[in-house]
């Protein structure tokens, strides 16, 4: 999966469960999906080590993988746009 391909797909988990994560998951996921910041970037901001900020996203991003895995909502969704 090429790197525009995971940035569209965990986007658009993030818009449908961002919700279900954590405060932190959720800040990490909405500064580097939606507001475009580096990891580095993010760490700086939030005074926390950018090991932190990868291990923040990289669990989020197993999350929203497991909550799609079991509501199926964005393969619907991507299904529908598709027709």
């Amino acid at each position: 999966m090429s790197d525009i391909e995971k940035t569209v797909l965990f986007g658009g988990l993030f818009d449908l469960y961002g919700k279900l994560l954590s405060p932190v998951q959720e800040k990490v996921m909405r500064d580097y999906y939606d507001n475009d910041l580096t990891l580095s970037e993010i760490a700086e901001n939030d005074k926390i080590s950018r090991q932190a900020v990868y291990d923040a996203v990289a669990k989020a991003q197993n999350k929203l993988l497991e909550i799609e895995e079991k509501v199926g909502a964005y393969k619907e969704i991507i299904k529908l746009k598709s027709k």
